[in-house]
């Protein structure tokens, strides 16, 4: 099984490997992995679950005001606002989830739901502070490959959020070319998506975060192949 986890997707009509770049491999391992693996998805439905609850909630709980003789409608921001913080600190523990049951199948070890979850509330600080340290990162654009591995990093080396940081600053600009090639293609995709789907009447933004979440689950895979490819990584004994 470990072997046909390492064949990419993409072949030549002569049945050849094509030549791809690290992260074309990594994506490719990582859809390998995910479609072999399903339950590598299952962290990301709870935040899903809570995130369309709470969006719904606003509609149904909406904010009126007037401007001039005409009635606007609204969703509610206070209820907005607390489902999105909800959500985020839900998908903080599903990714950290995911990084570290992908962590151990690449490692030749079975997936381990409950385990994998015992391990991330067990460090729900520095997840929590990962993931906040990734998301202002994020906010900056020029830095965002080095918030899409800050989760991985400290998931994989067993490090806290802030060693977590400063390897994966080291990491990226030691695979500077690799790195930028793979956040392009992250976020071409999600973009891409993201735009098909919203068209859709009534229902085209829900699914569009629905896809989103399950893309981010498996970037989020692609991430900890990426950084073994790179890195170098040894199972751990």
């Amino acid at each position: 099984m470990q072997k046909l986890l390492k064949q990419p997707l993409l072949t030549s009509a002569g049945g050849e490997l094509q030549n791809m770049t690290k992260s074309e491999e990594s994506i490719s391992k990582a859809l390998n992995l995910s479609l072999k693996n399903p339950k590598l998805f299952i962290p990301a439905l709870v935040p899903i679950i809570v995130g369309t609850i709470f969006n719904f909630l606003a509609y149904v709980f909406a904010t009126k005001y007037y401007i001039g003789m005409v009635e606007v409608t609204v969703p509610n921001m206070y209820i907005s606002l607390g489902g999105s913080l909800i959500a985020y600190v839900l998908g903080a523990i599903a990714g950290f989830v995911v990084v570290d049951m992908a962590n151990d199948l690449l490692n030749d070890r079975p997936a381990d739901l409950k385990k994998s979850l015992n391990l991330a509330l067990s460090k729900f600080g520095t997840l929590i502070l990962a993931a906040v340290i990734a998301a202002l990162l994020s906010i900056t654009i020029i830095l965002l490959p080095m918030a899409l591995f800050i989760i991985t990093i400290v998931v994989v080396d067993g490090v806290n959020a802030i060693e977590g940081t400063k390897r994966s600053f080291n990491f990226v600009i030691k695979n500077l070319k690799e790195s930028i090639i793979f956040i392009l293609i992250v976020i071409i995709v999600q973009v891409i998506f993201s735009l098909v789907l919203s068209v859709i009447p009534m229902i085209g933004s829900y699914i569009a975060g629905i896809v989103g979440w399950l893309l981010n689950i498996m970037f989020l895979v692609a991430s900890v192949c990426f950084y073994h490819a790179l890195r170098g990584l040894p199972p751990p004994t």
